[in-house]
């Protein structure tokens, strides 16, 4: 049994605001060999939501995803 080395993309993942969620957000992805994890908003199927206002927009009014749900938004809240 050999163990996965971590990819690239991996290794990188984006610090996200903590009210962005999508449905995959909730699988253990250190545990599932070659997925991505949903930080990085590669999925073309994945819905995301903000937390604070529970529609796929945020508060001002842009659009939730991983790539823009980033520091710097007027919005963004940090993780612990």
């Amino acid at each position: 049994m050999s163990i996965p080395l971590p990819t690239e993309s991996s290794a990188a993942v984006p610090c996200v605001c903590r009210m962005l969620r999508t449905k995959n957000a909730f699988a253990a992805y250190d545990e599932l060999d070659g997925v991505e994890p949903w930080e990085l908003g590669m999925s073309t199927t994945a819905v995301y939501w903000c937390l604070n206002t529970m529609q796929t927009a945020g508060p001002d009014d842009n659009f939730a995803h991983p790539d823009i749900c980033r520091a710097g938004r007027s919005c963004f809240v940090a993780k612990d």
